[in-house]
């Protein structure tokens, strides 16, 4: 990541390495009431000490928030058991650190870790209030937390908050969710990431309703622009809107989930597919001259799902040959 990615570079995640890599485990350690039972999580709010865990998880929130307490905030942070790749990052960018621009995190949204992780009953800890408003805390102390150990090296940041699962938002499935609950579960996690003077983005799949996310505070919309670019055109309003307050939008250009994409792409027939959609976006009444300072450059989604190492690896030397292929031909500098 280092060498490949070194202006925006991110910590590596191995959900393929250990259970505790999973990204609905990844970052649950300090949520009160979790049980875990072999590879399954649940919470228990039948446990004896319920109360007192709830009790304990909100006394150190507020200290969290209210102090700045530090011993508190270590309580939510990410072990090397449940990710070996943020300690080697933080190790490993001392050396690394004159070519950096910005810093990236990550954590797995509200939404998506709300509706699989379940409790005993094995109903989705999203309709339970207090599950629900737990998790959205938690999600925010983690990115403070990672907010706080990258802060070190005094570069501009940005948290990502992973959100597959509003692919399945209006769904039957979920259809007692509004919109505002999204909104404003994303927002109270984007309104930490803003206090600390970081920017916030989102990645989600496919054909997911853009629209609602376009309404949130977000400051990066990153889509799978390999195969689902229409998705994005669909709300050119919100879209205008969003640009309007100072957007972005993150290309996911690069195939990451087919293996043979992946193999066989160049970054002359990526570089042919940004453009076409380019075009598609001026059809809809946007300059190129802001699309283009408006995008990042990014994977489809991640390596970890079909790729082998050495596909996985491909891809992050296709990453900024083709970004530097478009600054080149466009007379974009990077800043």
């Amino acid at each position: 990541m280092l060498a490949s990615t070194p202006s925006i570079p991110s910590w590596v995640q191995f959900p393929r390495r250990a259970f505790h890599e999973n990204m609905m485990v990844q970052f649950t350690e300090g949520m009160p009431a979790l049980v875990h039972d072999g590879e399954r999580v649940y919470f228990d709010t039948q446990a004896p000490d319920y109360t007192d865990q709830l009790t304990q998880f909100y006394d150190r929130y507020l200290k969290v928030m209210e102090a700045g307490d530090p011993d508190a905030l270590a309580h939510f942070r990410i072990s090397t058991a449940y990710a070996a790749g943020f300690e080697a990052f933080i190790q490993q960018l001392p050396a690394a650190i004159d070519s950096v621009v910005m810093l990236k995190g990550q954590v797995t949204g509200p939404f998506t870790q709300g509706i699989n992780l379940l409790d005993q009953n094995r109903r989705c800890a999203y309709y339970d209030e207090t599950l629900h408003d737990v998790i959205v805390k938690t999600v925010a102390l983690k990115a403070k937390w990672q907010l706080t150990q990258l802060g070190r090296f005094q570069k501009p940041l940005i948290i990502f908050l992973d959100e597959p699962s509003l692919l399945g938002f209006g769904s039957q499935t979920f259809i007692t969710v509004s919109e505002q609950d999204i909104i404003g579960d994303i927002n109270e996690v984007v309104s930490l990431i803003h206090a600390h003077g970081a920017l916030a983005g989102v990645h989600c799949e496919e054909d997911t309703d853009w629209s609602l996310l376009m309404a949130t505070d977000l400051d990066i919309l990153d889509f799978d622009a390999y195969d689902h670019l229409r998705a994005m055109t669909l709300y050119p309003h919100d879209l205008n809107e969003f640009f309007e307050r100072g957007g972005v939008l993150g290309w996911g250009i690069v195939p990451t989930l087919d293996m043979e994409a992946a193999s066989t792409e160049t970054v002359e027939t990526l570089l042919t597919r940004f453009e076409a959609g380019l075009d598609r976006f001026e059809e809809k009444g946007f300059e190129r001259s802001t699309l283009l300072t408006r995008a990042l450059i990014t994977p489809s989604c991640g390596a970890g799902g079909v790729l082998t190492e050495p596909l996985a690896e491909r891809v992050l030397q296709i990453l900024p040959q083709l970004s530097q292929t478009l600054r080149e031909r466009y007379g974009l500098e990077a800043e």
